[in-house]
């Protein structure tokens, strides 16, 4: 890996954590920075777009505690696909929504910043 390509790397994975805390803390308007217009969601509860992941950040979607076991990136120039280990303590609106989970990201680099277009989370095991 290219000194590049570590930097970008971290990177991602940093935005992989604020993109966590942002909605762990409500902050809609960092959350509204990180997502891409035409992003989706893919997980347990369902497909959700953009928008409706913004109005449950913003108070429906409870999340107390959260922890990364494992992240690999991989950068395609300005796209880059970041796949990961997660685990949540967690609820959405008011359901347990804790575990363990497999997640799927894709970023696109737009006008100097990174964003996420998709998220596509599976339960796990471990």
């Amino acid at each position: 890996m290219t000194a590049a390509s570590a930097f970008v790397a971290g990177e991602l994975r940093g935005l992989s954590h604020e993109l966590v805390r942002a909605v762990q803390e409500h902050d809609t308007k960092r959350l509204d920075e990180l997502l891409a217009e035409e992003f989706t969601l893919d997980g347990a509860a369902g497909t959700l777009a953009r928008d409706e992941l913004l109005e449950a950040a913003a108070g429906a979607y409870e999340v107390d505690a959260f922890s990364y076991d494992e992240i690999d990136t991989q950068i395609y120039g300005n796209m880059a696909v970041v796949v990961s280990r997660y685990r949540q303590t967690a609820r959405l609106e008011g359901r347990e929504a804790s575990g363990a989970l497999r997640i799927t990201d894709v970023w696109v680099r737009r006008d100097g910043r990174w964003q996420i277009v998709r998220r596509h989370a599976t339960v796990s095991d471990s």
